[in-house]
């Protein structure tokens, strides 16, 4: 999982797979942190039967086994079925606990529709892009004969054009906007449609848009000033000052640019983990 959990319970010989992320989990610890750090992945089945039963015949956590399967008889939502896990492992602390209970409840009274796109946008605010942009296209793909809302389906496109924009992938981000914007009818999406393609500099793409949904000439101004403000802001200028000052030192500029291309190498593949 990328960091050191410090496991005081027993450490199962045979891992239980999660199916979703690919994961095998051999501790209750390392259940407790899935959770916690991935609390917008879980569906209403996550508390399985073979989870119950896994904790119970490798873990030897018979007591809690039991807890689990006699509240899911019940039909205990997931919120108090995760609560009870929790509050049995001490991994985390009450306030971690109580938040995790807290946001599981939030989205469980919703639809699943609604839910899949509250995952993909707590997703996209921890950064996870690539598996925001899964989830989106996900709920987009289920919606063949366009039964969610428009309005709402439409800003499940204005969300992907947004993933793939801080992917800098402007041309698939100026569509994403456009379906969005002929569904929901807001400016946003539709400033957002022409800014990708001014910072792709597509000029014939942003014209052609600009005539098709008739854009005053006053809107269109507006966004191309916006564009031009973001690229001179400070962060920018800066970057495009260090970029030229390379260039004209030929005996720095292979070590240097070498090291500048890791650190953004780095940089992206943070974005685009799963």
């Amino acid at each position: 999982m990328g960091e050191l959990i410090l496991c005081t319970q027993s450490i199962a010989a045979n891992p239980f797979f999660l199916e979703d992320t690919s994961l095998n989990i051999y501790s209750m610890e390392e259940m407790s942190y899935y959770i916690y750090n991935n609390v917008y992945l879980l569906n209403s089945d996550f508390i399985s039967v073979e989870l119950c039963n896994w904790m119970g015949r490798e873990l030897g956590l018979r007591q809690l086994q039991q807890q689990l399967l006699n509240a899911k008889k019940e039909n205990a939502p997931l919120h108090v079925l995760v609560g009870m896990l929790l509050s049995q492992v001490g991994y985390l602390s009450k306030s971690e606990i109580r938040q995790v209970v807290e946001t599981i409840a939030s989205f469980e009274n919703k639809s699943s529709v609604e839910c899949e796109k509250m995952r993909g946008d707590r997703l996209m605010e921890k950064d996870k892009i690539v598996d925001a942009i899964f989830e989106y296209e996900h709920l987009l793909d289920d919606n063949p004969a366009g039964k969610m809302p428009r309005e709402f389906e439409g800003d499940i496109w204005h969300n992907l054009g947004s993933a793939y924009a801080r992917l800098f992938f402007f041309d698939e981000a100026a569509k994403c906007f456009e379906q969005a914007y002929m569904r929901n009818h807001k400016a946003v999406s539709m400033r957002m449609m022409l800014a990708s393609l001014r910072c792709n500099k597509n000029e014939a793409a942003f014209d052609e848009l600009v005539a098709k949904y008739f854009i005053p000439a006053d809107e269109v101004a507006s966004i191309k000033e916006e564009v031009t403000a973001l690229s001179k802001q400070a962060e920018i200028a800066d970057f495009g000052q260090q970029i030229d000052t390379l260039l004209q030192n030929h005996e720095v500029f292979d070590k240097t640019t070498s090291e500048m291309l890791g650190k953004w190498k780095q940089e992206y593949n943070l974005l685009c983990r799963i």
